[in-house]
């Protein structure tokens, strides 16, 4: 059902599931209140079970919906796709998902990718830029790879950073709360007192949006206090690289000679008191050189002028200085003896490792704040060490996601692409919202006129709702795979059904949750067959494939051979997996620091995976591209006129009953959360005559909603906190819905612009905007 991929039996009696328990046999063995409540998702009278079309106007209240077959339903499908894809282009039709996180889209994401794909569209929509892209994908610009796994069972301290992993992943909170047992410390760094930050030695109420200036005053205190290891940071950074102080970029060998290797860069030798040039392949060109990590130094260029230069380390440390924690206090509203301590702990208690989420995904220098932390991490010298952040071994697996079959000019046309060269366009592939929106209504940069969405709510998930159902109106054909009819659903073509994750059968290759999980693969059964005539999203894109002459990339339609090829490196099979429907565990040897490991074919160390063969404290991707190498900030001051008139900082988080905006119709979980809510400390409430439980409005420049005050006193007063995803009536309580389009209603993505994007990753503000609460 989510990210936390809990291990679980299902009780079926007379063929009805009645109950979900934790697994004890199972590695990932656990269950929250939404897993508990699967009899009530699976059986919920909200779900539509057959296909259906539109037969009146999208303007029209009611779109007249006529059940159709299967058959008559897949047809008008592949035939409106492939008559857009002749007049308008592939690129003209944006294929869509639900999130991983808070879904179970995972059980067929790399196969939609694949029909996106094949079908010859580059443009597929997902939550990516602001749920996990700057930490799974992002964090390779610091160290060529995504974050690495916290290893939660082995480390001495933890730092969870904008994750409350009580409310979102059961897995992960087992295994911390069992670190905890252990005498692991907790540093958690969070706007809203958590469950986890209840718990923790140290608690960091960081003012939202200024994630980044806490990161960089953390990494002022490791060099100040010169609590970082001089040993990696000498040998396996680039932080003793000079950086030219004429411009932004690395000085490099063809700066000193013209013959010099252009890939190569430079280091100030402390044994022989000057230059030497390193290659990420080739080594030094000198022996036993001590590189430089602090000082200014002059380089004499091939043409004769002089280059003032300074080991890159120094130059982070120049600019961490100027948000020391004494200084940021006032921005960041952390004291300055909490965060010393905080970072004193982590350097300290090692092996630490850090986790981090959407608190940090959401925000217009997401991508920054992301370089920040990832430097801070790598100054302390635990990168992919046992009990720290670790690249664990998983069973080999062939890729699905058929990139191979998009034409690199389709690739091109990606929505965004051209806008933000760097970010989740171009790795792993997907669009923005906005993008899409601004596609459909203006035709640029040019037209689109399909969507085929599997489980997914823009309108719910993303900001500006009201320009993204504008653009759901315009659409020419919108097709909405999906278990219950939400919002977007609304304005479709053609809604087909599709089976819960209880109805169907789906490959998990590996559980990145933990050492003793990543081995373990399981092809999930079925506990029940698919209710009415829904079909697993699987079956449907394997049919929509057939109907679209795109049989041959999907194995003429047979899944198990899809996933025969997805296991075969493994050398597990379809027919084994479903003799031993718990899993197999697939035998991994964990081993660390893979950089220092030769390299069979060079003989010296592998390094990283990133242009200088170094964790980049200083990134080289970055200045290529004209972005700041090292992680800068741009903080709105208190007194400005947007302050002034919207004096509060308004942020999000979750509640463990419900996924994003699902669940709310569910009795079971409904009764603990029954009415959209804002968190407010008393002393902000009482300066505007709020009650508690009272009704209030909150707006930000964008709009307005309409929530239930909720007094929080461990709030700084200037921050007020709320859940997202209020939609959803819940018909056995009597609970109401609530219009998602106005500010009566309690759609909170009304007051998020999707304009307010991170200039790099293309993440979305949705937290840390402006706002301010009155009464009703």
């Amino acid at each position: 059902m989510c990210t936390s991929r809990c291990g679980v039996v299902a009780t079926v009696e007379g063929g009805v599931l009645t109950q979900v328990n934790a697994d004890s046999e199972h590695p990932n063995g656990c269950v929250c209140v939404k897993g508990t409540a699967a009899p009530e998702i699976v059986y919920s009278p909200d779900r539509f079970g057959y296909p259906m079309v539109r037969t009146r106007p999208k303007g029209d209240p009611n779109p007249g919906w006529v059940r159709v077959t299967w058959d008559q339903a897949l047809n008008l499908a592949a035939l409106r796709l492939n008559d857009i894809k002749v007049n308008h282009g592939a690129e003209a039709v944006v294929f869509s998902r639900a999130t991983t996180a808070g879904s179970a889209a995972i059980d067929f994401d790399g196969w939609l990718q694949r029909l996106a794909n094949a079908f010859g569209s580059p443009n597929l929509l997902t939550s990516n830029h602001i749920c996990t892209w700057n930490r799974r994908v992002g964090s390779k610009y610091t160290y060529g790879t995504g974050m690495p796994t916290p290893d939660f069972d082995h480390c001495r301290c933890m730092l969870l950073w904008g994750i409350n992993p009580n409310a979102t992943s059961p897995a992960q909170a087992a295994r911390i709360s069992r670190a905890r047992s252990r005498g692991a410390r907790l540093i958690v760094i969070d706007p809203r007192k958590t469950t986890s930050a209840e718990k923790a030695d140290c608690w960091l109420r960081v003012k939202p949006g200024t994630d980044g200036v806490l990161a960089m005053a953390m990494i002022h205190v490791l060099l100040e206090e010169n609590l970082y290891d001089h040993d990696f940071v000498r040998h396996w950074t680039n932080g003793p690289f000079l950086a030219r102080m004429d411009n932004q970029q690395l000085l490099i060998g063809h700066d000193l000679q013209r013959s010099g290797n252009p890939n190569s860069f430079v280091i100030w030798d402390e044994r022989s008191n000057g230059p030497a040039t390193f290659h990420n392949r080739l080594g030094c060109n000198q022996n036993n050189t001590v590189p430089a990590l602090s000082g200014t130094f002059t380089v004499e260029a091939s043409e004769g002028a002089a280059i003032p230069c300074q080991p890159a380390l120094d130059a982070l440390k120049l600019l961490a200085a100027r948000y020391a924690p004494e200084l940021s206090e006032a921005i960041t509203t952390v004291p300055a003896q909490d965060l010393r301590r905080a970072v004193r702990i982590f350097a300290g208690e090692k092996p630490s490792c850090y986790c981090t989420w959407v608190g940090l995904e959401q925000d217009r220098n997401a991508m920054h704040t992301n370089r920040a932390i990832c430097c801070f991490y790598s100054l302390t010298g635990q990168f992919d060490s046992r009990g720290s952040n670790v690249l664990f071994d998983t069973p080999p697996a062939n890729t699905i996601t058929g990139r191979e079959l998009l034409p690199a000019d389709q690739t091109r046309l990606r929505l965004g692409m051209k806008e933000h060269p760097l970010g989740p366009q171009s790795d792993p592939g997907i669009v923005q919202a906005a993008e899409v929106y601004e596609a459909i209504l203006s035709g640029r940069p040019y037209p689109v006129r399909g969507m085929v969405l599997f489980g997914s709510d823009p309108l719910l998930g993303h900001g500006d709702p009201l320009r993204g159902r504008a653009a759901l109106e315009a659409l020419d054909f919108y097709i909405h795979i999906d278990m219950i009819a939400n919002p977007s659903a609304q304005f479709a073509d053609l809604l087909l059904p599709a089976a819960t994750c209880w109805e169907r059968e789906a490959l998990m290759p590996s559980f990145d949750i933990a050492e003793d999980t990543v081995g373990w693969v399981q092809l999930r059964p079925a506990v029940i067959p698919p209710l009415y005539e829904s079909r697993p999203d699987m079956d449907i894109i394997f049919a929509l494939a057939q109907r679209l002459d795109l049989g041959e990339q999907f194995f003429n339609g047979d899944v198990d051979a899809a996933l025969n090829y997805q296991l075969a490196p493994s050398g597990l099979t379809v027919q084994q997996l479903r003799e031993h429907p718990i899993g197999i565990r697939v035998p991994t040897q964990s081993h660390y620091r893979k950089y220092a490991e030769a390299d069979p074919l060079t003989g010296r160390p592998r390094g990283f995976d990133t242009p200088t063969g170094k964790i980049e404290l200083y990134s080289t991707t970055f200045a290529e591209a004209a972005y700041p190498p090292l992680p800068e900030f741009q903080i709105s001051p208190d007194n400005s006129e947007a302050t002034l008139d919207y004096p509060l900082t308004l942020t999000f988080f979750r509640v463990v009953q419900f996924c994003d905006d699902q669940h709310r119709n569910i009795p079971r979980l409904r009764r603990s959360v029954p009415e959209p809510f804002l968190e407010i400390h008393p002393d902000t409430a009482k300066a505007q005559e709020i009650a508690d439980g009272e009704w209030i409005s909150l707006a930000t420049a964008s709009g307005k909603v309409k929530l239930k005050s909720k007094f929080n006193n461990s709030l700084h007063p200037g921050v007020v906190t709320t859940v997202y995803g209020w939609w959803q009536a819940c018909q056995k309580l009597k609970r109401e819905g609530y219009n998602p389009f106005a500010g009566e209603g309690a759609n909170t993505n009304l007051l998020v612009p999707n304009s307010d994007v991170d200039p790099i990753s293309a993440s979305v503000a949705h937290r840390g905007q402006r706002c301010r609460v009155t009464k009703l």
